[in-house]
């Protein structure tokens, strides 16, 4: 009864194990071999292997190839199509034991049918001793991958510079021609290709072919170990009209580089005379001299970018860039006059503009000329990597050395302009203003007293039925001196005589505010600024002051018996406003 029992387990374990060895068998055989190897003036080859396998069984997930030269570079993307067409992502890597792997991407192979594998690699033949001198000719070595199996017709194509002579194959051992091999000679202008063919391939065998090639199909190759005896180097013929056009496009890039600069540094330098100002550059040199370094400093690293001198171009490009920037002007005050403030003209005074130069980013046209050029940039980086792989990167940084040249010596960085710096803002106030009808604007220029153009440009407003006192609401802008530029402060001045009621309905809506000496003696200015540097604030300031001082003693029309209402008596203190005065005291 144990006997039985025994018989019956190993039976049973028998049956269970069957199956899954049987689902462990796999079957697969190499059928073909094709190769081509396309070889350049300096010897360097390009191989391409063409394998089909037949799988009986599968799944195969990897094909081991043994044979390949230690030294090729292979490339890691393989191809593997069934054939009916069905594609498989496969690459190829190099193991430690010198055998290439085409292992699929996919978790399972094909199952089975006939499967076509691609593998390619480089190999420089000279450094790997194939490609030697023999003579008078060049002789090359070259051995196919090792056969997985048997298998019939083994051809290869080589693909040579043509030359007079053409390829032959020899026997390796008498270096004779062999006339027995398989070959098939195409000749071209430019190439010569040489197709042998091995009629049977043992398993495990290299199929390896001898050729006689000309030395003359190998110009560039100066190795003297492949170059044969009394055949000079064949010297390239240099394309003098490629470099002359070359030469000319470096010439016409640092001329127009340093023209922008000289041009910048000259419109700066009479913006900064006109406004009493000096200006500077970054590098302390002249403007001839700046531009001249600017623009061969740009030609310079364009050149040394396409020999491929990185750190060069780059140092290149930066001292370009510092040629190009310009510092902060240098501004000693000037002490202004005697003159006298009279009324202008609103059209002809406060709705003056400055055009801007076009290489001044902070004027409309330097904003348009700016972005075309950011926009030829952007194209010009999108194409460049068509020529060369980092070309984009380039490009970029060589359009670093426009910047200096939009964001430095700028209109803001100048002293401002009496009228035309405050016109725009003070004309957007006037605008906000026009429409209350009990309140009078209009622009006021200072004047000297030689007759000259007028050098400051204000408001003053006034209600239409002032109080007694009153001398004018003026608005202004107050400039003071910022790390690189200038920045502007919107005021109000409240003009009052010494003790009339406009006086003292002041000091009492206002009562924190200090009055300063007007232009007369009997004359006070209280000096408030808006909650915020805006128009719209100020305006709003200013019509409130002018709805606080006010008279509100109306006289009656003719004809008619006066209104009786409540007036305020003068001589006492004077009630607050019906509108409060809210400002910011400066």
């Amino acid at each position: 009864m144990p006997v039985r029992r025994a018989v019956a387990l190993l039976a049973a374990l028998a049956a269970t194990l069957v199956p899954c060895v049987a689902r462990a068998w796999q079957e697969a055989h190499e059928v073909a071999d094709e190769a081509r190897v396309v070889i350049d003036a300096h010897g360097v080859a390009a191989e391409e292997h063409v394998l089909r396998w037949h799988i009986v069984h599968g799944p195969i997930p990897w094909v081991d190839l043994a044979g390949v030269d230690p030294r090729a570079v292979v490339d890691p993307h393989a191809d593997a199509t069934a054939e009916d067409g069905k594609a498989w992502e496969a690459h190829a890597s190099r193991r430690d034991d010198g055998t290439v792997r085409i292992a699929f991407d996919e978790p399972h192979g094909p199952l089975r049918g006939r499967i076509t594998f691609g593998v390619r690699w480089t190999l420089d033949l000279v450094a790997a001793g194939r490609l030697t001198r023999d003579g008078a000719v060049v002789r090359l070595d070259w051995s196919a991958l090792a056969a997985a199996d048997g298998i019939d017709n083994a051809r290869v194509v080589f693909d040579v510079p043509a030359a007079p002579e053409a390829p032959r194959p020899i026997v390796a051992t008498s270096g004779l021609v062999d006339d027995t091999a398989a070959a098939v000679l195409t000749r071209g202008a430019d190439r010569d290709a040489l197709a042998l063919v091995r009629p049977h391939v043992p398993r495990g065998e290299a199929p390896a072919w001898t050729l006689r090639i000309d030395p003359r199909s190998f110009p560039s190759v100066l190795d003297p170990r492949a170059r044969a005896r009394g055949v000079p180097v064949s010297a390239r013929e240099p394309d003098r009209v490629g470099t002359t056009l070359w030469a000319l496009a470096l010439s016409a890039l640092g001329f127009a580089f340093g023209w922008l600069v000289r041009h910048k540094s000259r419109g700066f330098a009479e913006d900064c005379v006109a406004r009493g100002a000096r200006a500077h550059a970054l590098v302390p040199l002249s403007d001839v001299a700046r531009a001249w370094l600017a623009g061969t400093g740009l030609a310079g690293g364009v050149a040394l970018e396409a020999l491929g001198d990185t750190v060069a171009a780059a140092a290149c490009v930066a001292a370009a860039v510092l040629c190009a920037a310009l510092r902060a002007p240098s501004v000693t005050p000037a002490v202004r006059g005697p003159a006298r403030w009279q009324p202008l003209d609103a059209k002809a005074s406060v709705e003056v503009r400055s055009s801007g130069r076009a290489l001044d980013v902070g004027s409309a046209r330097g904003r348009a000329v700016a972005l075309g050029l950011s926009a030829g940039v952007v194209l010009a980086a999108l194409a460049a990597p068509h020529f060369d792989t980092g070309g984009a990167w380039w490009v970029l940084l060589d359009a670093l050395a426009l910047v200096p040249i939009f964001t430095t010596g700028l209109a803001s960085q100048l002293p401002p302009d009496g009228m035309r710096a405050s016109a725009s803002w003070l004309s957007a106030v006037l605008r906000r203003l026009r429409p209350f009808r009990d309140l009078e604007a209009a622009p006021w220029g200072r004047l000297a007293s030689d007759g000259a153009a007028a050098d400051e440009l204000r408001l003053m407003a006034m209600p239409r039925e002032p109080m007694p006192g009153l001398v004018g609401l003026e608005v202004g802008v107050a400039w003071c001196r910022a790390p690189a530029s200038w920045a502007a402060s919107p005021e109000v001045l409240a003009r009052v005589l010494d003790g009339s009621p406009a006086a003292a309905k002041l000091a009492c809506d206002l009562p924190g505010v200090r009055a300063m000496l007007g232009r007369r003696t009997d004359e006070r200015v209280v000096r408030l600024a808006p909650r915020s540097p805006t128009a719209a604030d100020t305006a709003a300031l200013v019509r409130a002051l002018a709805d606080a001082l006010t008279d509100r003693r109306v006289a009656a029309p003719e004809g008619r018996a006066p209104v009786a209402r409540a007036v305020p008596d003068r001589r006492r203190r004077a009630e607050p406003a019906r509108r409060p005065v809210t400002a910011a005291a400066s």
